[in-house]
């Protein structure tokens, strides 16, 4: 089978051609999602982080009864 040569210009129309079909979300969408991804993400450091003081309690509790 043979190879086909590679086509820059095809290539380049094909990507403008895309490009024009992706929809950009409005000003309004982009803060909205935004403050959703920043106040998600402090809720789940919180959780994270009281898990690890309870773990590290935990253990160190546990170290203080076995020395």
């Amino acid at each position: 089978m043979a190879k086909k040569k590679f086509d820059f210009n095809n290539w380049l129309k094909v990507h403008v051609a895309e490009f024009k079909r992706i929809i950009w979300p409005s000003r309004d969408e982009i803060i909205k999602e935004t403050v959703s991804v920043i106040i998600i993400s402090l809720v789940f450091g919180a959780i994270i982080f009281g898990f690890d003081q309870v773990v590290s309690l935990a253990y160190n509790a546990l170290a203080s009864l076995l020395a």
